[in-house]
């Protein structure tokens, strides 16, 4: 699945490159070409593998589960409080040197926040995938539970592509008129 993902990208890319190389469109055009690009695909994709029976296996298992997260949370340092009232100094050189040290420590403070937004990132990212993975795997898996049916059948396996993948690609098109409505 994966692979296939890497295979897909640069061929839309291309290829909607390629129709508009000597027309200049808008992002509601290059949306609706792209989406179409990527419905045909999945059309065929699904309705060859219903033809030919293709069945998902679930081997990658559980990508997030509480041992896991819970291993990720022990590791975290955590911080009670923060109180910091500078003196007061005047601008001379007690200044400076305070202007200074502040500095060094503000920078630190820096660092251990932008360690902290990195975990809060990968964490998200790492739920996200996790979201993304789960939705596209079972709802593939749910089409090519027909497939028992639609094995060397050209006509259901055609029937079934054509409704599966108006269900699953008719709200990106929905999302795309509305905004243009929106604009």
């Amino acid at each position: 699945m994966f692979y296939s993902t890497l295979a897909v990208i640069p061929v839309v890319i291309i290829s909607v490159w390629l129709s508009g190389n000597g027309d200049h469109r808008s992002l509601f055009q290059n949306s609706i070409v792209s989406t179409s690009i990527l419905a045909g695909a999945f059309f065929l994709f699904i309705t060859l593998g219903l033809y030919y029976g293709l069945k998902l296996k679930d081997n990658v298992g559980s990508i997030l589960n509480s041992e896991r997260i819970k291993k990720y949370t022990d590791k975290t340092p955590s911080i009670d409080g923060f109180d910091f009232d500078p003196p007061v100094v005047g601008d001379g050189i007690g200044g400076a040197i305070l202007s200074i040290i502040v500095w060094i420590l503000f920078s630190i403070v820096l660092i251990f926040l932008s360690y902290f937004l990195g975990l809060f990132f990968w964490s998200a990212l790492l739920v996200l995938a996790a979201m993304l993975y789960w939705i596209f795997f079972r709802a593939i898996r749910l089409v090519f539970k027909n497939s028992g049916k639609c094995k060397g059948n050209m006509i259901k396996s055609l029937g079934f592509g054509a409704f599966y993948s108006f269900l699953y690609v008719s709200w990106i098109y929905a999302i795309i008129f509305l905004i243009n409505y929106i604009n």
